[in-house]
């Protein structure tokens, strides 16, 4: 998979954030669409194919490690996206991430970080 072009889906409570982070995505040439709680992920995922999938772990409906282990069970292997958790919280502090994500990224986010991780996932 090439770096270029990706479609993503960003996982994000605060709205604010989801769209900066969309515009961003956008910028490096891929396309985004959001949702903010846990619940739309699965919805969303059933009505597009999805590359990347960047999961807030701290949602306020469901935990983002329980939403993604929900996920990897139900999804077709065949249309599963790489998983990327995406917060606040140093990647040592987040127990099981490392097992469940394929790629971690902090906040605040910023471009150089950002475009490691998608190039991490090719």
């Amino acid at each position: 998979m090439t770096t270029e072009g990706r479609r993503a889906l960003i996982v994000e409570d605060y709205q604010a954030a989801a769209e900066t982070f969309k515009e961003l995505l956008e910028m490096l040439g891929h396309e985004a669409d959001y949702v903010t709680q846990g619940a739309d992920v699965e919805p969303a995922l059933a009505s597009k194919r999805y590359d990347v999938v960047f999961m807030d772990i701290n949602l306020p409906d469901i935990p983002g490690l329980t939403l993604v282990n929900h996920l990897r069970e139900r999804l077709p292997q065949q249309h599963m996206p790489s998983f990327v958790a995406f917060t606040g919280f140093a990647a040592a502090d987040v127990v099981g991430a490392d097992t469940i994500f394929d790629a971690y990224l902090e906040k605040p986010l910023d471009l150089p970080s950002l475009e490691r991780v998608l190039q991490s996932l090719s």
